[in-house]
């Protein structure tokens, strides 16, 4: 993969889902073997949790929000992440320093149209979300 991708919104989403994808999920893979094995009943994840160190309570709560992160990308809307957006921030942030460095290079590329002003394409808000300087407060009534 090169960084000669265009950078418009879509081909950004398209050329980076997969390798950031990728980073999530190897990422789990070596907590979820690095952790004992979680049981599917809530009683007994419930002790599973409560068993563990704090420092592998820690990892349970990352590898709970990759796993989530790799759902949301895989177009299952994740709570906590918009579901019209295909690519969170947070997912970038997880993969940083798991990715080489074209993907690295796209990423920025894409972190730029994200957080830039109009005419980028993408947005912080969905289209239907009015900005906050147009919303009026009504007085309390007295």
């Amino acid at each position: 993969m090169t960084a000669t991708v265009e950078t418009s919104p879509d081909n950004l989403v398209a050329a980076l889902r997969l390798p950031v994808w990728n980073a999530l999920a190897e990422r789990a893979d070596a907590l979820r073997r690095a952790l004992p094995a979680r049981p599917d009943d809530a009683v007994d994840r419930w002790q599973w949790w409560q068993g563990m160190t704090a420092e592998q309570q820690r990892r349970a709560a990352l590898l709970e929000r990759l796993d989530a992160l790799c759902g949301h990308i895989a177009g299952r809307p994740a709570l906590g992440y918009a579901p019209y957006d295909p690519l969170p921030l947070a997912a970038l942030e997880e993969a940083d320093g798991f990715t080489s460095g074209p993907v690295a290079e796209l990423v920025a590329a894409y972190r730029a149209a994200r957080i830039g002003g109009p005419g980028t394409g993408l947005t912080q808000r969905p289209p239907w979300r009015p900005r906050a300087a147009h919303r009026r407060r009504r007085p309390h009534p007295r």
